[in-house]
């Protein structure tokens, strides 16, 4: 459909995406499949959480221990 010398929207896709020969889900896994192979080989962060958690606490732990040895060594430091 053309609107005064201008096409419209629907014009513009039919000309830029031309229908596909072939049907949908020809040769195409499913998208249970899909999920299926990327569980499969890729870890999700949600199967080990306790790894990450403890990993975040231990570094927390320890920058708060260093940070604190820090300071009081800087105020016995400034008071002598």
């Amino acid at each position: 459909m053309i609107l005064k010398g201008r096409m419209i929207l629907k014009d513009w896709a039919t000309v830029t995406t031309p229908p596909s020969p072939d049907p949908p889900d020809a040769g195409r896994p499913s998208r249970e499949e899909l999920d299926r192979l990327v569980r499969d080989r890729i870890a999700n962060w949600r199967d080990q959480p306790r790894g990450l958690a403890c990993a975040v606490i231990a570094a927390f732990m320890i920058l708060t221990t260093a940070a604190f040895v820090f300071a009081v060594v800087a105020v016995v430091g400034a008071m002598g």
